[in-house]
């Protein structure tokens, strides 16, 4: 499920060349599209800890795969900025579901080492649909319909369906052993929201979202204006995705609270220093600043999730509430990061001064980790 959704994500992404053309879109309007479906994440993300505690969560996921399979055939029939807008939006009413849902399972069904590993495979899944996002529509699925990107998005939509099915089949019994609750009250919410360590990963959140939403949909776009085709630019994305899950899978595993900020701070000071390499046609420059940049995207969330569950302000009990706040507070950077990428190309000619902005911002929050991330952890609500 979780593979879909990235999926599902990164295709928009993918074919952010051949809809600007069809539907003569700027950048900017791009970059509000890209943006869409983090807009209605923020109010559907709280609202998602809850449906999830009270429904359960094998049916709470079936729910939230059917309405992001809605958005993906919505897309495919856009005509314009509004409809394609409206339909990518729609991503964000079900999208919620699986981000918190994926923690609840991690934390309530794992501990410790285990729990880690749990983490780490799930923070695998969403970068492993995005690779296939980002490789299969200009190498695959478009030499077989004629490059046309709107039977492309209907075909991967119907791909990523099958999670629907393979989940249905395998989750039998599985809201047996986490069984439904009433769900955080607004109290509740209120009383995590009001912890310093919640307090302090959400801003962390805003701006790690900034970069990962900012940089990670325009991808393709980024090294298409560097030069390389489509087809090309779908490939090389895919690429440092794949390698970003090699840090999705080792970082949550090595990341015992004692390293855990020195990994976040590592991350995105190299992150930082590899962006501004981005655009180039160098194969021997593109590998490496590909891979440590996304690297930096597939790991910082997982660790910043991992703050959240092994505070004992919040711990499994809670990390539904806590997790629902942390992606509503964190997709306002996913809201303005694709769009002012896009605002900032249009005004500059391309994408170098929006990339030395994004890399101004990691290096600011890698500061923000070295002075507060221990005095947080420390404090009690």
């Amino acid at each position: 499920m979780y593979a879909a959704f990235g999926s599902m994500v990164a295709t928009t992404g993918a074919l952010v060349p051949q809809i600007k053309a069809d539907l003569e879109l700027s950048d900017a309007a791009m970059g509000l599209v890209l943006g869409a479906w983090q807009l209605v994440f923020i109010g559907a993300a709280v609202p998602a800890g809850r449906v999830i505690d009270r429904f359960g969560v094998r049916r709470a996921l079936m729910a939230s795969m059917t309405v992001m399979l809605v958005s993906g055939f919505g897309r495919a029939a856009a005509t314009g900025l509004p409809s394609l807008f409206v339909a990518v939006a729609l991503l964000g009413a079900g999208a919620p579901i699986i981000s918190v849902g994926a923690p609840k399972v991690a934390a309530s069904l794992f501990e410790d080492r285990d729990r880690r590993l749990a983490v780490a495979l799930y923070s695998t899944a969403p970068a492993i649909g995005a690779a296939l996002g980002l490789a299969l529509p200009g190498n695959v699925v478009g030499p077989l319909v004629g490059q046309d990107w709107r039977t492309i998005m209907v075909v991967l939509t119907g791909l990523a369906g099958l999670a629907l099915v393979v989940w249905a089949v395998v989750s039998r019994g599985l809201d047996e052993v986490l069984v439904p609750g009433a769900g955080p009250t607004l109290s509740e919410y209120r009383d995590i929201a009001a912890t310093p360590v919640v307090r302090f990963v959400l801003v962390l959140s805003i701006v790690t979202f900034f970069f990962v939403h900012g940089i990670g949909q325009w991808a393709v776009a980024i090294l298409d204006s560097a030069g390389w085709t489509a087809q090309e630019a779908g490939s090389w994305a895919a690429f440092g995705t794949f390698g970003g899950l090699v840090a999705g899978f080792a970082v949550p595993r090595a990341a015992t609270p004692e390293r855990r900020p020195y990994l976040m701070i590592g991350t995105l000071l190299l992150g930082a220093g590899a962006l501004g390499f981005l655009p180039t046609t160098d194969v021997s420059v593109l590998v490496p600043a590909l891979l440590i940049t996304f690297v930096a995207r597939v790991a910082l969330v997982p660790l910043l999730i991992m703050t959240l569950m092994d505070h004992h302000d919040v711990g499994p009990s809670r990390i539904a509430a806590a997790t629902g706040l942390f992606f509503a507070t964190a997709q306002i950077g996913g809201v303005t990061g694709p769009a002012v990428t896009g605002l900032l190309s249009d005004l500059s000619g391309g994408f170098r001064l929006p990339l030395a902005v994004h890399s101004l911002i990691m290096v600011a929050v890698a500061g923000a980790i070295a002075i507060g991330y221990r005095r947080a952890m420390a404090s009690t609500g």
